[in-house]
C-alpha cells in the first residue's frame, strides 16, 4: 500500500471551524488544527500549554473587571459588583467603594481614565468619577458636575439633554484634549465633546475651535452609539454601523462623521491591538477588525473569527494584552457566556492569526489586562459551594485556582483554605505528587517539599486536521488510512500522549534516581496502529507539566 509523510511546521492558523474539514485548498488547513484546548498559539508556529490561573482573592460575588492605572508602578484591578467596587492591588483588597449600580448596570458601564481619575457612565446614572487619594486605600466616588449642558427641544421647549428625566451619556472617552460622550437614553446617536482642556464644560458658544461640540449622526436608521475608541481617528461604534471622524484636530467647524461599514457593534467594549480595533458585532457572532485600508482610503471590518467562528458563543467580555520584551505575541481574550474563553494570537505583519479555546473547572466570567498581567473573575464550585475567585494567568504554574508558594522543607502545605474539600493536583519541587484534598487550609505531602503548587486540574488537547495527500489515483482525504508513525518536535515538555500512548520522557538508569524529572526538548518518535478515515493525531496531557509542540511529521498508509 502507498505511504506518505506529511509535515506540519506551524499552527499559526489556530483552531479551525469544523466546516473547514474538507478545505484542503487553503493554506490555513495545513497550519491549523481541529482542536486546541487549553493551549496558546505561538507566533513562532507552535502550540504551548496555557498558563495556570493563580488564586489571589475571593471576590464574594459576581463581578465585572476593569483596570485603573495611577502610574506605571501603581495599577489596580477594579471589581464592580452589586452596589460596590472592590479595589485590588497585586491581588490584595485595598478598599471597597459603595455605589448604586446594579449588577446588570455594571455589565453596561462605559469607562475611561485620565491621570488619577476614572470616568464612569451609564444611561441611568449621572456621570461619576472615581479618584484615588494619597494612599492605596483612599478612594472617592462622586457625581460629576457638568456645566453648560447642551439643550434640546423634546416637544415642550428647550431643556437639558442630560438629566434624571432624559437620561445620561452612555459612552465616554478622552480624545484631543476633550472629554467625549456618545449617545444618551433620549439622544442615542448624538455625539458631544467638551471644550478644549475643560473636560466638564460643554458650552458650544459661537462655534470657535476650542468650544464644545454637539453633532448627531446623519444616517437613514437609528444608530445608537455603543462605544467610542480613540485611535488613529476617533472611531464611533453603533448598533447599525461603524463610523469615524475624518478631521484632525476636530473642531465645531470641521467635524464630519463618516460611515465606513454596516455590521453594527455589541455593547462589549472594543479593544485596540496590533494596529486594529477589534469589536464584537451586533449579533455577537464574530469578532471584527476595524482597520484602515490605505488602498481603499477607508476602514474595513473583516471578520477575524471566520476560520474559528464556533469558538465564539455569545461573548460577554473582551480585553487584549500586547507583546512584551519576553514574548512578542499579542493576545485577545474573549469571554463567552458559557464560561469558556476564545484566545486570539495576532501578529499581522507576520500573517499570524490563530484562535484557541480555554476552559476551566468552572466559568470564566470576566477578564481585564493590567499592563502585562491578565486577570480573571471565575465562578467555581468548591466542595459543592459556589464561589467567585480573582485569578491571574501565571506562566510558572500548571493548575487553576492554584497557590504556588515557597516554604521551608516540610510535608505540610498551608494557605489553601479556598480549596477546602476539593480534590487538587499537587506539584512539589517540579515533580508530580499524589492528588490531595485540603482540609482546614492544609494538605500533607508524602515527602517534604520546598516549592509547592496546589490547584485544580487542567487538561490539554491538540488534534490535527484530517491527514490528506494526493496519490496517483486521487486524494486520500476520505480514504481509510493508518497512521504508522508520528515524529513530534517538542520543546521543554513532559507527560505528553499521542493518540493515547505516552511519549517516553526519560531513559532508565542510575542517573535519574532521586532526581526531579527534567523536561525534554527534541524529537520524539512513536509507532501506532489502527485504521480510520480521518487519521488524525491527538496530542493530550493530563498531568500539570510543561508542554510545547513545535511540529509534527506523520507517516500514513492508505
Amino acid at each position: 500500500m502507498p505511504r506518505v509523510k506529511t509535515l506540519q511546521t506551524a499552527f499559526n492558523a489556530g483552531v479551525l471551524d469544523p466546516r473547514l474539514a474538507a478545505r484542503v485548498d487553503i493554506k490555513q488547513y495545513y497550519q491549523g488544527a481541529d482542536t486546541g484546548t487549553n493551549v496558546l498559539s505561538l507566533p513562532q508556529g507552535g502550540f504551548k500549554r496555557r498558563p495556570g490561573m493563580a488564586y489571589y482573592a475571593t471576590l464574594g460575588a459576581e463581578s465585572v473587571l476593569y483596570t485603573f492605572s495611577f502610574n506605571v508602578a501603581q495599577t489596580y484591578v477594579m471589581a464592580f459588583q452589586l452596589n460596590a467596587i472592590k479595589v485590588y492591588m497585586d491581588g490584595v483588597l485595598q478598599a471597597t467603594v459603595t455605589t448604586t449600580y446594579t449588577l446588570a448596570q455594571c455589565k453596561e458601564l462605559n469607562i475611561t481614565q485620565s491621570a488619577d481619575t476614572m470616568i464612569i457612565v451609564h444611561e441611568d446614572h449621572q456621570p461619576a468619577k472615581l479618584v484615588r487619594g494619597g494612599a492605596h486605600t483612599s478612594w472617592t466616588l462622586s457625581n460629576i458636575t457638568l456645566t453648560n449642558i447642551p439643550q434640546f427641544d423634546y416637544g415642550s421647549g428647550d431643556e437639558d439633554v442630560w438629566s434624571a428625566t432624559r437620561g445620561w451619556p452612555k459612552t465616554v472617552t478622552f480624545f484631543e484634549q476633550r472629554l467625549w460622550f456618545g449617545g444618551s437614553k433620549s439622544r442615542p446617536q448624538t455625539l458631544w465633546a467638551s471644550q478644549i482642556a475643560d473636560f466638564f464644560n460643554f458650552d458650544v458658544g459661537t462655534g470657535l475651535d476650542d468650544e464644545a461640540i454637539d453633532v448627531t449622526l446623519d444616517t437613514n436608521q437609528i444608530n445608537g452609539i455603543v462605544a467610542l475608541m480613540p485611535s488613529r481617528h476617533l472611531q464611533i461604534f453603533t448598533k447599525g454601523g461603524e463610523f469615524y471622524i475624518t478631521a484632525s484636530p476636530i473642531t465645531p467647524g470641521n467635524i464630519a462623521v463618516k460611515n465606513q461599514t454596516r455590521f453594527g457593534s455589541s455593547t462589549v467594549p472594543p479593544v485596540n491591538i496590533d494596529g486594529a480595533t477589534l469589536f464584537l458585532d451586533y449579533g455577537l457572532s464574530s469578532v471584527r477588525e476595524f482597520l484602515f485600508n490605505w488602498e481603499e482610503d477607508a476602514y474595513t471590518s473583516n471578520s477575524s473569527t471566520l476560520m474559528a467562528s464556533h469558538l465564539i458563543t455569545t461573548p460577554v467580555d473582551m480585553d487584549a494584552r500586547r507583546g512584551t520584551a519576553n514574548e512578542d505575541a499579542n493576545y485577545v481574550y474573549v469571554v463567552n457566556s458559557d464560561g469558556t474563553m476564545a484566545v486570539f494570537n495576532t501578529l499581522r505583519n507576520q500573517e499570524v492569526a490563530g484562535w484557541t479555546k480555554w476552559e476551566t473547572t468552572g466559568d470564566i466570567e470576566a477578564v481585564t489586562v493590567e499592563g502585562t498581567e491578565v486577570w480573571f473573575a471565575v465562578k467555581r464550585t468548591i466542595n459543592s459551594a459556589t464561589v467567585y475567585f480573582l485569578e491571574k494567568a501565571d506562566a510558572d504554574t500548571y493548575t487553576d485556582a492554584n497557590k504556588y508558594q515557597t516554604q521551608s522543607s516540610s510535608t505540610t502545605v498551608s494557605n489553601l483554605d479556598h480549596l477546602d474539600g476539593e480534590s487538587c493536583r499537587v506539584r512539589a519541587d517540579d515533580a508530580i505528587m499524589d492528588d490531595a484534598t485540603p482540609s482546614s487550609g492544609s494538605i500533607t505531602l508524602d515527602r517534604a517539599g520546598v516549592t509547592i503548587e496546589v490547584g485544580l486540574d487542567v487538561n490539554v488537547t491538540i488534534k490535527t486536521m484530517p491527514i490528506t495527500s494526493q496519490f496517483a489515483d486521487g486524494p486520500i482525504l476520505t480514504s481509510y488510512k493508518r497512521v504508522i508513525r508520528v515524529v513530534a518536535d517538542m520543546y521543554q515538555s513532559m507527560g505528553v500522549y499521542v493518540n493515547g500512548t505516552l511519549l517516553p520522557d526519560r531513559q532508565f538508569g542510575e542517573s535519574i534516581l532521586d532526581t526531579t524529572p527534567a523536561s525534554f526538548t527534541g524529537i520524539k518518535e512513536l509507532y501506532l496502529t489502527g485504521w480510520d478515515r480521518l487519521a488524525q493525531v491527538e496530542i493530550t496531557q493530563t498531568d500539570p507539566q510543561p508542554m510545547t509542540l513545535l511540529g509534527l511529521v506523520v507517516e500514513v498508509e492508505a
